[in-house]
């Protein structure tokens, strides 16, 4: 892998989204130390590689433009299942609980996914194509997801509120008036 130190261009830039890439392209991308670290695991950094961009405080790496686009569409549906089972759990009622739920295992996240993964066969013969827990180990496995699904609660959670405080101040309260005029 080569790394460059010239122009950057993030991962949500225009750039990376303007045509379909072919397989011999490439990009330039800036990455933080927590990606430095996930880029030395993957085996995509050699050692001095990853410390050097620690040091910096980051780095700007050259990676196949077809990776950047996978990625995209791999946060995409990611952030969408957060989305949608945040919403499902603030409908119902359940964010206060899932929050406090979610804050209190964070240490057992990683346990809590296996677990899921244990159950999954018994899941699939109750729920069939509709099978939830092969979705939500992927999501619980990871402490980042976590923590996106934690704030997701708590902007629905604001979003809620909000609307509740223009309608004390329009004077709206859902209730009907039996004054009768006279």
């Amino acid at each position: 892998m080569l790394l460059m130190l010239s122009e950057n261009i993030p991962l949500d830039s225009k750039h990376a989204k303007t045509a379909p890439p072919s397989s011999d392209e490439n990009v330039n991308i800036r990455v933080n130390r927590a990606q430095i670290d996930q880029l030395r695991r993957l085996g995509a950094l050699d050692e001095a590689q990853a410390e050097a961009g620690r040091r910096a405080g980051g780095m700007d790496v050259l990676v196949p433009a077809r990776l950047v686009a996978r990625f995209q569409e791999e946060h995409a549906a990611r952030t969408a299942e957060i989305d949608s089972l945040a919403r499902r759990l603030h409908t119902a009622g359940l964010t206060t609980p899932a929050r406090l739920f979610l804050s209190a295992g964070r240490p057992l996240n990683f346990f809590g996914s296996q677990m899921l993964l244990l159950v999954q066969p018994a899941s699939r013969l109750l729920f069939r194509e509709q099978d939830p827990t092969g979705r939500f180990y992927r999501l619980l496995e990871d402490r980042e997801n976590v923590d996106r699904l934690l704030r997701r609660l708590d902007e629905l959670e604001a979003d809620t509120r909000d609307r509740g405080h223009l309608k004390e101040k329009s004077g709206v309260t859902g209730r009907i008036s039996n004054k009768q005029e006279g």
